[in-house]
């Protein structure tokens, strides 16, 4: 029986990535002090399988490189070599070549075969000097070992390994379970989750906005950093062996069949509520009944709809465990001591969210080394510690997801963010608040660095940043203090598929308000509505609360526009309070978001459109939106 292995190609893709992802964490935690041997066989068996699987496709410039890195492997964890700093960055810059070459192979792209020979010459180096061979002793032995593996590979398919996972077993001495395996599906020690492939950072992250190192820093200054809280510095938490069990507890499914599972289901919820409209009409026992076939239905429904959802959902871990090694790399270059300190990794969000998320947070860490922290000489002279640090956070608030990155150096210079916008054209006054200051920065060509260099200064990137992040729902806000630090916070959707929401009529048209932002619905009394300058708020709860039309910020006709005719929704999004005048309430219902974006155009405080049971389009308020780009009076002020 001739057997196709091509059919086999997209899995061994898939778990090398797992594999270099997994030796790539395992190698940033490692402490070359006092090497963990069972960490340093975790790496060995991870490139072990990647070579196997290699040789069988017919991979043999990832297989060669990978049987030259496992030599050194093999030496480093029999104790025959030291494992030192400098090897370490070794075997980093010999995993960045297994990514191109395996993206290469992917994509059928032409092989990088000068950057293998480069890796393999460096690593060979790299062997000859740790075992104090001569260099021509050790090419002899590695083209020798080459040949062998390659022999090897191709005869016993390269994926039965013994127990020890030291030796290969060949074809003829496997047994019918074995071939299960084929260095292919995860075995008992290798990872668990997929991680997406890592994109190249741009060359266009770091902009000179940050305050010069040569500003002086009044001492007191640096003891207190109420945007930037001191927190103890932990190391990125290593990744944790998979439990014994023979059984698997997983399988994989290509995402398309999940995203098309969505959308059946967010047609079903439709279909639900078109149901439960027509059950409405139905009177007499049949209606009950009918009624109760609904409910039971709708119960179904939102069961199945979790279900689908929480495949969707992966931890932020996935993304943020690429950082360590841009923060290493970074910092190393730039001649800075920068601690990375990652916080709610294990926080979930929409896979398609967890993608396009890569690109701006490199953008922005990137930007925090090269311009927030400063160097190890200014920042001892402004009375800090030596190492800076940067924070990746993340936590769910409500119906949203918060990602910081935060670090204490030397904060947003105002003044020259001023001056470089007056030379852009761009209205500004120096009595603005700072809150509109910063988001100068997102402006497209904005840069205040002296010079370009490969990390910073080209005056592009940010105005991206902003708008990747805007194009999945999104908004970005900055915190910053001059010689305390930076805070950038990215504020996403929970996720873009289905949510609970207040349905509400304002003239012919119905409007969802997001479940999670709801705090409150009642009709006001003529005492209870105020005037401020221009504004009209509200006295509930003993504060004053901006009010805003609904009527009048979606151009509605024949909608209320005087609030004790109408019905006011208190609203609470992540940064202000505020009430929405609407004509009455409709109900609850969960609906179907639909990007209205694709269709048509993105439209301030809208976050999308559904389809109601009655077949009609109503329109999902963005609370978030309308409390940034329509509330002029933050609460704190109306609350004097």
């Amino acid at each position: 029986m001739t057997i196709d292995v091509n059919q086999f190609h997209g899995v061994f893709f898939d778990e090398s990535d797992e594999h270099l992802q997994n030796m790539e964490q395992l190698l940033m935690t490692l402490d070359v002090d006092a090497p963990d041997p069972e960490e340093l066989n975790s790496i060995f068996r991870a490139a072990h399988s990647i070579k196997g699987g290699s040789g069988i496709f017919g991979f043999d410039a990832l297989m060669n490189l990978t049987h030259v890195m496992e030599n050194l492997l093999d030496k480093a964890r029999n104790q025959e070599i030291q494992v030192t700093s400098a090897i370490v960055d070794v075997f980093l810059q010999t995993l960045d070549v297994l990514k191109d070459t395996l993206t290469a192979y992917k994509e059928q792209t032409e092989v990088p075969q000068e950057q293998i020979d480069a890796s393999i010459a460096v690593l060979e180096e790299t062997l000859a000097k740790a075992s104090g061979q001569s260099d021509d002793d050790v090419n002899e032995s590695s083209l020798q070992q080459s040949a062998s593996a390659a022999s090897d590979d191709i005869e016993g398919f390269g994926f039965f390994d013994d127990e020890d996972e030291e030796t290969q077993t060949s074809a003829s001495e496997a047994k019918p379970q074995d071939i299960e395996g084929f260095g292919l599906f995860d075995d008992e020690d290798g990872p668990t989750e997929s991680t997406p492939q890592a994109a190249s950072a741009s060359d266009d992250e770091g902009f000179g906005f940050y305050a010069p190192e040569t500003l002086p820093v009044k001492p007191e200054a640096s003891q207190a950093a109420p945007s930037v809280p001191k927190q103890p510095i932990v190391k990125p938490v290593k990744p944790q062996p998979k439990a014994t069990s023979k059984e698997a507890s997983s399988i994989r499914v290509d995402t398309n069949k999940i995203d098309a599972m969505v959308n059946l289901v967010g047609e079903l919820v439709i279909t639900q509520s078109m149901l439960s409209n027509v059950g409405q009409e139905v009177e007499g026992q049949i209606g009950e009944r009918l009624q109760l076939a609904i409910d039971e239905l709708q119960r179904n429904t939102r069961e199945i709809q979790e279900s689908v959802m929480s495949m969707r959902m992966l931890p932020v871990n996935m993304t943020f465990n690429r950082f360590p090694r841009v923060v290493r790399d970074l910092s190393s270059k730039l001649g800075k001591k920068v601690d990375l300190v990652i916080q709610g990794g294990n926080t979930e969000i929409d896979k398609s969210l967890i993608e396009k998320l890569v690109d701006p947070l490199t953008h922005l860490v990137r930007n925090s080394i090269d311009h927030g922290v400063e160097s190890p000489q200014k920042r001892l002279e402004s009375g800090k510690s030596e190492n800076g640090t940067v924070i990746l956070s993340a936590e769910q608030k409500g119906s949203s997801i918060i990602i910081g990155i935060i670090d204490d150096g030397a904060g947003l210079n105002k003044e020259r963010i001023l001056e470089k916008a007056m030379q852009n054209g761009l209205p500004v006054s120096p009595d603005m608040p700072d809150s509109e200051i910063w988001q100068l920065i997102f402006q497209a060509g904005f840069s205040t660095a002296a010079e370009v260099t490969d990390v910073s200064g080209r005056g592009v990137g940010m105005d991206v940043v902003r708008r990747n992040i805007e194009s999945i729902g999104g908004r970005i806000e900055i915190e910053s203090s001059q010689g305390e630090g930076s805070a950038f916070y990215i504020h996403l959707p929970l996720t873009l598929a289905i949510v609970d929401g207040m349905c509400v009529s304002v003239g012919e048209q119905i409007f969802v308000i997001p479940l999670l932002n709801v705090i409150e619905s009642f009709q006001p009394t003529k005492s209870q509505v105020k005037t401020l300058g221009n504004d009209k708020v509200l006295w509930i709860r003993d504060q004053y609360w901006p009010l805003v039309s609904l009527t009048q910020l979606m151009q509605v006709d024949d909608g209320v526009t005087e609030p004790t005719k109408g019905i006011v929704v208190l609203l609470e999004s992540s940064k202000k309070r505020y009430g929405v005048l609407v004509d009455s309430l409709v109900g609850q219902q969960q609906v179907v978001i639909k990007s209205l974006e694709q269709h048509y155009k993105k439209v301030a405080g809208i976050a999308g459109a559904t389809i109601m049971g009655d077949g009609k389009v109503a329109m999902i308020l963005d609370a978030d939106s309308v409390a940034a780009n329509c509330i002029n009076i933050p609460n704190e002020e109306v609350s004097l």
